[in-house]
C-alpha cells in the first residue's frame, strides 16, 4: 500500500504562497487610501497577520466610522485565528516559544493541512504546519510591502480596480458560508440585521451588532446545506 506524503507538493506551496503575495499586495493600498500611515500598515501585517482584518478595519472607515468600531471590526474577525491556534494545541510536544508563533501565525491553509497529517503522527503535523504556514508568511509580508510600493506609484487605488478586493473578498466568504447550516444562519441573519441598523446606527456599529448572529447560528448543527456530488 502507497503512503502519503508528509508534506505539500512544491506547486501547492507555490500557489499559496503566490495568494498571500497577491493578497498582501491588493490589502496595503486599501488601507493607505483609507488614511492608514505606511508604517502602521506594516507593522499590521507583521503583527497581528490578518488581512481580513485589515480590511475589516478598512471598511469601517471607508463608511465614516470612527477609529474604536473599526478597530473592534478587525479585532472580531480576526478573533477565528485564536480558535485555530486552540486546534492546535496538543498535536506534537511544543515549547512555550513555538505555542506563541503557532498562535501568531495560525491560518486555515495551514491549520487544515497540519490536520489533516495528524494521523501519520506529530512529526508529520509539525512538518506540515510550519511548511505551509512560514511560506505564507513570507508571502504576506513581501506583498504587503510591494502593496505599498505599488499603491504610491498608481495614487488612487480605483484606477486598476483593487478597491474591489474587499467586496470580493466578502463575497467569496459569503459563498463558502452558505455551505453549511450553522455559517448560513449566521450569514444570513447577520447580513439582514446589517441592513436594517445601518439606517439608524453610526457607521460601523451596524456590522458589530451584527456578528451577534453568530451566537445565534451556535444552536444550529454544522450540516451541510447539500449533498457533494460523488468524484467520478
Amino acid at each position: 500500500m502507497a503512503t502519503q506524503p508528509d508534506s505539500l507538493g512544491r506547486w501547492d506551496i507555490a500557489a499559496l504562497l503566490l495568494a498571500s503575495v497577491a493578497i498582501g499586495i491588493a490589502v496595503s493600498p486599501i488601507m493607505v487610501d483609507v488614511g492608514t500611515p505606511e508604517w502602521v500598515v506594516m507593522a499590521a501585517c507583521m503583527l497581528t497577520y490578518s488581512g481580513t482584518g485589515e480590511l475589516a478595519y478598512a471598511s469601517v472607515i471607508a463608511s465614516g466610522g470612527s477609529l474604536g468600531p473599526a478597530l473592534a471590526a478587525g479585532l472580531l474577525v480576526s478573533s477565528r485565528f485564536g480558535l485555530l491556534a486552540m486546534s492546535m494545541t496538543g498535536r506534537w510536544a511544543a515549547p512555550l516559544w513555538e505555542r506563541i508563533a503557532i498562535a501568531q501565525f495560525a491560518s486555515e491553509p495551514s491549520v487544515a493541512v497540519a490536520l489533516e497529517a495528524a494521523p501519520r503522527g506529530p512529526a508529520a503535523a509539525r512538518r506540515a504546519y510550519w511548511q505551509l504556514a512560514i511560506w505564507m508568511a513570507v508571502g504576506w509580508v513581501v506583498g504587503s510591502a510591494i502593496g505599498l510600493v505599488v499603491g504610491n506609484a498608481i495614487g488612487d487605488i480605483r484606477t486598476v480596480g483593487l478597491d474591489a478586493v474587499f467586496p470580493a473578498s466578502f463575497v467569496g466568504a459569503l459563498v463558502a458560508a452558505m455551505r453549511h447550516l450553522d455559517s448560513a444562519t449566521a450569514a444570513v441573519l447577520g447580513a439582514a440585521t446589517a441592513l436594517a441598523l445601518t439606517p439608524v446606527l453610526p457607521a460601523g456599529v451596524p456590522v458589530l451588532v451584527a456578528s451577534l448572529s453568530a451566537f445565534v447560528a451556535l444552536a444550529y448543527p454544522a450540516q451541510p446545506l447539500w449533498p457533494r456530488k460523488a468524484r467520478r
